[in-house]
């Protein structure tokens, strides 16, 4: 049986909710929604539309850093301007 695509990401947030996880939603692309949440160590957009659900994990460093020239770089590095 195919779910539909608004009970798929209300479950998702009624899950998160019971874990007490926050989340945000955004519209990035207008056939879906984003439900992004930060764990330990690991940030997830989960994406749905009418017919999926997929998502991207990704894993990072938790180190804090003071140095803003790391900051800066970063930006740079990543940003087409």
């Amino acid at each position: 049986m195919k779910m539909d695509g608004l009970q798929r990401v209300l479950d998702l947030l009624n899950f998160l909710r019971e874990k007490d996880i926050e989340y945000s939603i955004d519209q990035e692309a207008p056939d879906s929604l984003t439900v992004k949440f930060s764990l330990i160590g690991v940030r997830v957009e989960a994406d749905f539309d009418v017919d999926m659900m997929h998502f991207s994990v990704f894993k990072g460093s938790e180190a804090v850093e003071t140095d803003e020239k790391v900051l800066h770089d970063l930006v740079k590095e990543q940003s087409s301007k």
